[in-house]
């Protein structure tokens, strides 16, 4: 559209936009530089979607719409809101807008060209820290929305994704555990998504030789839970695995728009989905998080741990995340050289909800023969700590008889006795 465009913005009128305040002078000035204004008229469209995304906009004054196709909740924004812009996940995510844009009254937008946008991100990362957090606050108002125009929800499964901000947590070994668990001692039906998109293993790691993945998922296009079901690989204890793309490449295929498309449909047939994400804060990690009923931020008692989970508590905090959500898992307690539980307490100034203590030598003899604590009947203090973490985070009973199926007999074997060096 080229009605009102405005080839000059001063830095003045840009501090006054919420997403820029508190910007340097500098800063502030590059950004006037790249904007222009537009007067647009009442019952406009902006973009449709599917549109091919070219631009980020910043609704100065008016009242903007987002239509969804195949949904009739309308979702009002506001130049008043703490989140008075759209346009960026196009962006972001190089795919096409997922939803049209109209205006409900004239308004006026500030417009960034793509490549301007890009040059904005880079700029600062304050900026993108703070679109992140405002999408966070409309996904929640979109999904309260969503909820309250559905006359009947089906069954609604459980969202659980574990993150770590250092890589060597035992996260991916802690989600295949944890999978295995539910549906073999709760009988409840289970999704393990692989979400580390360039090197996830998870499906190698538990002995599954998939034929199809996450990326192939996403070009089929799914629309139902059957569609879904053909992409997924089969464990033997009972639960599903979608795994990682097969060439680091396709990873670029997967966006946010497809995951939270493929958890609405999984979440139909599925009581539990448990995603493994990768140790980093980008958009398809923090839209995981913001749709998740837990989240499960692991770590190892080690100083390097230490340092990362600190900096990841204050982006979970930045983000606005409900405290109730959150879970703190220790893993590897008091393995050789680790640092005290109380200690890193202390340091993190919150307590772990949940621990599983060190057994590494037989746990990674497991891995390296692609099992999981749930292949043995032998009991142990790691096993007993897993099984305490399903039922905490599910809320599910599990039967003394089913907690030490098959273990009669058995008084020896993977984790039947401490094989850490100097005990």
């Amino acid at each position: 559209m080229k009605e009102g465009v405005i080839t000059i913005i001063s830095t003045e009128a840009i501090k006054q936009i919420k997403l820029f305040s508190g910007l340097e002078e500098h800063d502030l000035k590059k950004i006037a530089e790249v904007v222009k204004e537009r007067e647009i008229p009442a019952g406009s469209t902006l973009f449709k979607e599917g549109d091919i995304g070219d631009a980020f906009y910043l609704l100065k004054e008016g009242t903007i719409e987002i239509h969804k196709e195949n949904n009739s909740a309308v979702i009002d924004i506001h130049s008043t809101d703490e989140s008075n812009f759209f346009g960026e996940m196009a962006l972001v995510e190089g795919a096409p807008r997922n939803a049209t844009i109209k205006t409900k009254v004239q308004c006026v937008v500030l417009e960034i060209d793509k490549v301007n946008f890009d040059m904005l991100l880079r700029l600062n990362s304050f900026i993108a820290l703070r679109i992140m957090t405002a999408l966070t606050q409309r996904i929640r108002k979109t999904t309260a929305v969503m909820k309250a125009v559905t006359v009947e929800e089906e069954k609604c499964g459980k969202l659980i994704t574990l993150f770590s901000p250092k890589g060597g947590a035992g996260k991916s070994v802690t989600a295949a555990n944890m999978s295995a668990g539910i549906a073999k001692l709760t009988g409840k039906k289970a999704l393990l998504i692989d979400l580390d998109l360039q090197f996830g293993d998870l499906a190698f790691m538990l002995g599954l030789k998939p034929k199809r993945s996450i990326a192939d998922l996403v070009e089929g296009n799914p629309e139902t839970a059957d569609d879904l079901k053909k992409y997924l690989s089969e464990h033997p204890h009972g639960f599903s695995v979608l795994p990682s793309p097969f060439k680091p490449e396709q990873s670029e295929m997967v966006t946010s728009a497809h995951l939270r498309k493929i958890i609405k449909i999984a979440k139909t047939v599925f009581d539990y989905i448990i995603i493994d994400t990768h140790s980093l804060f980008q958009d398809l990690t923090i839209n995981s998080l913001d749709i998740s009923d837990y989240i499960c931020l692991i770590m190892a008692p080690e100083l390097n741990h230490i340092k990362s989970m600190m900096q990841c508590m204050k982006v979970i905090e930045t983000l606005k995340y409900p405290t109730e959500k959150i879970r703190m898992i220790l893993n590897r307690e008091e393995c050789m050289y680790s640092i005290p539980r109380d200690e890193i307490e202390k340091s993190t100034k919150r307590k772990f909800d949940f621990t599983l203590h060190d057994d590494w030598k037989n746990a990674l003899g497991m891995v390296n023969e692609q099992k999981t604590i749930f292949d043995t009947t032998t009991e142990s203090g790691y096993r007993n700590d897993c099984i305490h973490l399903i039922t905490g985070l599910t809320g599910e009973k599990i039967t003394e008889e089913a907690q030490k199926s098959g273990i009669l007999g058995t008084l020896k074997g993977w984790f039947g006795k401490s094989d850490k060096p100097g005990k």
